[in-house]
Parts: C-alpha cells; sequence; structure tokens
C-alpha cells in the first residue's frame, strides 16, 4: 500500500532532523466546566492564532506559543506539535496520514516538518495531499509562518484580510471580536437566501467587514498576509472507474480500521447514496459503531416527506444488517436561549440548529461524528444538473450560488475577489472549474458552516475529506462520475446487501 501510496504522492525522503514532538489529546466532553449562560460552548472546538500574546477567549481554552506566534484553543479539539530548532509545525484536529494510515498527530506533525526541512514547500504540500481528516495545518521557522486547512476546510480558518501579520481563527466572528471589525456588505446570510436563494455567502465573503475565510486548496502567509494556491499542482489524471475503486477502497477502509481503534464512532444514516457507501464500508465495525437518524418531522417547520423517507429507510436498514440504530426526534428547530445566541455568535448562516441541541440530550457524552458529505465532489454535481462552460467567470459563480436567481453587482465583486485572491483562473486550466467550484464553495464554505453548529455537540469527520482521494475521484471519466459509478462498486465490493433496500426510492442493484 505505501509503495502504491507513493506513486501517487511524490513525497521527498524525510530529512533526518532531531524532531521534538508536543500533544494534548481531545478533552473529554465531561472535563468541560459548564456554565448556565451556555458559554462553554461559545467558538466550541475553535482557536485563536495571533502575533501578539492575547487572552484566551475562555476560561477553560489553553494556550501554546508556535514560534513567534500565540495559540490559544478549546482542548476538546486535540493539539500536535513539532519542533526542530526554530522550524515548527503544528496540526490541530484529528488527521490520519494514508501512508501507513497513522492517526498518531504528533507523527504526523514530525512528518510534515522533516518533509518542510527536506524538499521546501512543495514537499509539505504532498505530503498534505496524503492526510484525511479535519483539522487545520500551521507551519513555520523564524522567517515565515503558514497556515492551511483540511482539503475541503472542514476545520475552517478566517482571518482578517489587509492586515500584516493577520489574526487567524476558527470563527469569523472571533476574528471579529479580537480585531474590532464591523458588519460587511452581507450582514444576514438568511436575508440573502431568502432574497436571492444564496446556499451561502459569495467568494470568501463573511458577516464581517475584511474578514474572510480562507478557501480549500489555498494555504495563508502569516508574515505577509497573502494568500498562496496550493492545489491543483498539476493536470487532472485519468483513470478508469474500476482503477480508481482499486485505488480508493482500501484507502476508505484503512481509516476505519484506524478510527475504530481509537475512537467511538457515530454513523449518520439518511435514504441517500452517500449515506449508503459509507455504511458498506463499515461491514468489518459494525459492532463496534452506532448509527443514528435525526427525525425533523416535530420541529416546527411542515411535514417533509423526505425526512420521513430517510427515518423509515435507516430503520429498515438498521433491522435487516443487525445494526445499533437510534432515531434521535428534533423538537424544534431553534434551540431556545442561552444557547440560541451563542450558537448565532458561533455561526450566523443557520442550517437547522436544533439537530446539535437534540443531540446533546439524547446522548451526554458523544462520539465522533462519522458524516457522508463532500462524496458528491467526485460526482461532477453542476455538470449532473447541465452543461457548464469551460471557464467559469464571477457571473457563472453567481448563477450557480442564487440558481440562476440573481446577477447582484455586489455578488459578482465579491467573487472577482475570490478568483483573484485564490488564483481560480490558473487552477481552472488544471481541472474542471465547475468542480474545483463546487469543492471550494458549495462544499467548503457552504459545508463547514454546518460542521460549526454542530461543534457544541460532536467533532466530524468524513471519510474521503483529502486531496489524494478527491484526485482520484476526479480522475474518473465523466459519465461514471454523474452515474455514481464508483460510489456504487465501492458498495458492491464491501457489503452489497446495503443496495436491497433501494436507494432515494431507486433500485440499484
Amino acid at each position: 500500500m505505501r509503495d502504491r501510496l507513493r506513486s501517487w504522492v511524490r513525497a521527498e525522503p524525510a530529512a533526518p532532523l532531531d524532531v521534538e514532538t508536543w500533544s494534548a489529546p481531545a478533552a473529554r466532553e465531561g472535563d468541560i466546566p459548564g456554565a448556565e449562560d451556555c458559554s462553554e460552548l461559545l467558538w466550541a472546538r475553535g482557536f485563536l492564532l495571533t502575533a501578539e500574546a492575547h487572552r484566551p477567549p475562555l476560561p477553560h481554552w489553553r494556550r501554546e506559543r508556535l514560534g513567534g506566534r500565540w495559540l490559544s484553543w478549546d482542548p476538546r479539539t486535540p493539539l500536535a506539535v513539532a519542533r526542530a530548532g526554530s522550524a515548527w509545525a503544528a496540526v490541530l484536529g484529528r488527521a490520519i496520514d494514508l501512508d501507513g494510515f497513522s492517526g498518531d498527530t504528533a507523527a504526523i506533525a514530525a512528518t510534515l516538518l522533516r518533509a518542510r526541512a527536506g524538499g521546501g514547500r512543495e514537499a509539505l504540500l504532498e505530503r498534505l495531499d496524503a492526510l484525511s481528516g479535519r483539522y487545520a495545518v500551521f507551519d513555520g521557522d523564524e522567517h515565515s509562518a503558514f497556515v492551511q486547512t483540511d482539503a475541503a476546510g472542514m476545520r475552517a480558518v478566517f482571518y482578517r484580510d489587509g492586515a500584516p501579520e493577520p489574526a487567524v481563527a476558527s470563527h469569523a466572528g472571533l476574528v471579529a471580536e479580537h480585531t474590532g471589525a464591523g458588519p460587511s456588505a452581507f450582514p444576514d446570510p438568511e436575508l440573502l437566501r431568502a432574497a436571492e436563494g444564496a446556499y451561502a455567502l459569495p467568494g470568501r465573503a463573511t458577516t464581517f467587514a475584511d474578514v474572510v475565510m480562507l478557501t480549500p486548496n489555498t494555504e495563508l502567509d502569516l508574515v505577509g498576509g497573502r494568500v498562496r494556491r496550493c492545489f491543483p499542482r498539476r493536470a487532472r489524471e485519468r483513470r478508469t472507474a474500476g482503477e480508481v475503486v482499486d485505488a480508493v477502497l482500501p484507502l476508505l477502509q484503512g481509516q476505519l480500521a484506524a478510527l475504530t481503534e481509537t475512537e467511538r464512532l457515530e454513523v449518520s444514516l439518511t435514504a441517500g447514496l452517500d449515506s449508503r457507501t459509507t455504511l458498506a464500508l463499515t461491514r468489518p465495525f459494525t459492532e463496534k459503531l452506532s448509527y443514528f437518524t435525526y427525525d425533523t418531522v416535530g420541529s416546527g417547520g411542515p411535514t417533509r416527506r423526505g425526512v420521513q423517507h430517510d427515518v423509515a429507510v435507516a430503520a429498515e436498514l438498521a433491522g435487516r444488517l443487525g445494526l445499533e440504530h437510534h432515531r434521535i426526534e428534533v423538537e424544534r428547530r431553534t434551540p431556545a436561549e442561552p444557547l440560541r445566541s451563542v450558537m448565532e455568535r458561533n455561526s450566523p448562516r443557520r442550517s437547522h440548529p436544533g439537530l446539535s441541541e437534540a443531540h446533546r440530550a439524547h446522548t451526554p457524552e458523544r462520539g465522533l461524528h462519522l458524516r457522508s458529505n463532500l462524496y458528491e465532489i467526485g460526482r461532477a454535481y453542476y455538470r449532473s444538473k447541465r452543461e457548464q462552460p469551460r471557464t467559469l467567470k464571477p457571473a457563472h459563480m453567481v448563477g450557480l450560488l442564487t440558481k440562476g436567481r440573481s446577477q447582484s453587482p455586489e455578488l459578482r465583486a465579491a467573487f472577482a475577489e475570490y478568483v483573484d485572491a485564490t488564483g481560480f483562473d490558473r487552477a481552472q486550466r488544471l481541472y474542471d472549474p465547475s468542480d474545483l467550484f463546487y469543492w471550494e464553495h458549495r462544499s467548503g464554505m457552504w459545508l463547514n458552516a454546518h460542521l460549526s453548529e454542530s461543534d457544541i455537540a460532536f467533532d466530524t469527520f468524513i471519510l474521503v475529506n483529502s486531496r489524494l482521494v478527491y484526485r482520484l475521484l476526479l480522475s474518473a471519466p465523466l459519465k461514471d462520475r454523474i452515474a455514481g459509478t464508483v460510489f456504487l462498486e465501492l458498495i458492491r465490493r464491501s457489503w452489497p446487501e446495503v443496495l436491497e433496500v433501494p436507494v432515494n426510492g431507486e433500485t440499484l442493484r
């Protein structure tokens, strides 16, 4: 497996460095003192990194020196640091190295530091391609410092644009409160959704002026405040669907084996293909896992046939396959105070805050949530809907954001800034721009808000969230990506019986 992975990742040999490592495992929920105002859940699982010493935003947060910078973080998120002389690398969150399937983040940080010393930033980026998980990576020395997110930006990173030595944090509101930023041109994402049909804010924008998101496939130079694109670095590869399955299946299975050794996993089930793929992959580990489905029919909105279908299909699968499955009933869409205000500060763009409240009430000590989003990055989402242009311009991006409902000048300007800041035009010469846009904006900007919302209940892991895995998925022929051929074959090779229950009403055996 390791030799095969090195044929995909052009990694330099590790430099012979004397590396010291330090790590802090994730704190248990019960180790965090509760408060009547729910303040212990503010900026849940978050961090703040600044050039100057700062007071941690909350009393239970910890603080660590990274080179000449200060990092404070919620100890529910694990941290590992590697140091060699003046150079350092840190991994905040959960990661698995696909070269050996190690989840030891201290060893991963050391590997990244050695790659950086032996081959510079290119070697470091090659090693990062082979990481999966939800994390932020920091590295630096006496002259430089950088930060980037996991492959799809699920461990969100925000910063103050245009500032030298910018403050960086897990939540846009935390950056704004630390720097005194006021409202942006898009102060209310719910209003933008209602008026324009927008699934998220445009470009890199947040609700705060000059506070922007570090989008997937880019890294931030913490000294100069500039963004650099770090993927794609080469043109898209081409493989048959069978070759992609051969390559991807052991990468996903190896992660599950590693995770079940150290984590208590809770797997969400719905009626869709992505959820069914994850379920099939878990076959060897079902006795170690629990599965759940949210029932939101009674949460204040109209009864939805899709929700009832998800619940019914999940229950049928659990019964047929002998799974430990829980239906978590969600009584309301919006939590009561004081939790409501805390969650609104954590994520101004709301999905369904009541889910996390219900999960906290259902299970006091929750496990790591194994989620099935992001699979659509490999399924040509936009091209499966309609033909897309060979080159995406800001106007096209506005159309995708709003499903053609708007061509607002403000939205176009935000996407023009995104294209310029992230080097998107160069990237779309190497990869299909529709795939990149779905990966970087539809997934990166949209989904991480959902995860920030759920962070009050649990941390999240998504098996496909690796640049190496996305490279492989995107190398399949377009017709196979639209048809979901790779995912169906992953299911057939892992647990074909899960297809005996129709997928979203369609028989796919």
